[in-house]
């Protein structure tokens, strides 16, 4: 049995997640992306790292300096010389771990971070942001009946709406109204009245068009350390998903395999995901980057 929580993950900075490297084009640091939809995403492999590491911090004195020693070890290969294994660690027995020497074991993770998929996201309008959604999105976060835009031109707005025509960043469409669907995000989330309240609807195969023509694009430096002041030739550009943006991911406990790990994982992955959330998720978290509002949505648990 896997128990199951959806992760609603909420941008309170702008998020940048890079591609691993320079690329050709008007940009010279992109973000990743969903090869299918080309769309911006959290991998999990991102998530369970930065939480794992926070993991180290949110431990009781004692319990951290042992994890600090065991997880220094795994870099050095120097195992041997401490007085417990994996098995003992109170944050490699949550995340796994692979010790490389003769005595040593391997294990999987109790817990799995699965990667965090665009829901919502923020678009200039005149009537000022607006939160932008697909049928296909949000059938994805449970909800049922979802409404179809009646033609790829055509957005689809809450019932309250007046407006007959609307743009988005610089595309100009026709307003339909509709009841529109939005999942329970959790208290952690405060934009959550205000996503819902000003949520649109398009159609799936213009909303990758719509987020892309609206991330972040911005101009960085390096600094020359013995100077203080930029250096010479060391300008770069960068990709950022904007502030605001709302991702959707899950978090599995394996409670079939592990169950007695798995129960004390919870609380340790929540004020991890507290610590990570609040020092940033991504690159230049230094710079003003990576903040985010978590919670949990319903699930298994």
């Amino acid at each position: 049995m896997i128990t199951t929580h959806p992760l609603f993950l909420y941008a309170l900075d702008p998020l940048h997640i890079g591609a691993g490297g320079y690329r050709l084009g008007r940009v010279d640091l992109t973000i990743v992306r969903d090869a299918a939809t080309n769309l911006p995403f959290i991998p999990g492999s991102s998530l369970n790292g930065v939480v794992r590491s926070a993991a180290l911090f949110v431990l009781p004195e004692a319990q951290r300096e042992k994890a600090m020693a065991y997880a220094r070890s795994t870099l050095t290969g120097s195992h041997k010389k401490h007085s417990h294994r994996g098995k003992e660690d109170p944050v490699a027995r949550i995340f796994g771990y692979a010790e490389g020497d003769d005595e040593g074991e391997s294990r999987i993770g109790a817990v799995s971070f699965r990667d965090a998929t665009l829901l919502a996201y923020p678009v200039p309008t005149m009537l000022g942001p607006r939160w932008v959604t697909t049928p296909a999105l949000l059938r994805q976060a449970g909800c049922p009946e979802v409404p179809e835009p009646p033609q790829i031109e055509t957005i689809l707005a809450p019932k309250t709406e007046t407006i007959k025509r609307l743009n988005l960043g610089w595309l100009l469409l026709d307003v339909a109204t509709a009841e529109l669907p939005f999942p329970e995000l959790p208290e952690t989330i405060a934009a959550a009245p205000t996503i819902r309240e000003r949520l649109l609807v398009v159609d799936d195969a213009l909303f990758p068009a719509l987020v892309n023509a609206n991330l972040e694009n911005r101009t960085s430096v390096s600094i020359d350390f013995a100077t203080g002041a930029a250096a010479e030739g060391a300008l770069f550009t960068f990709e950022a998903v904007a502030r605001g943006a709302l991702f959707l991911g899950q978090v599995d406990f394996d409670t079939a395999r592990f169950p007695d790990i798995a129960a004390e994982a919870k609380p340790l992955i929540q004020e991890a995901l507290d610590l990570a959330c609040a020092l940033g998720i991504g690159a230049m978290t230094t710079r003003g980057l990576g903040r985010m509002a978590w919670g949990f949505g319903k699930g298994d648990a």
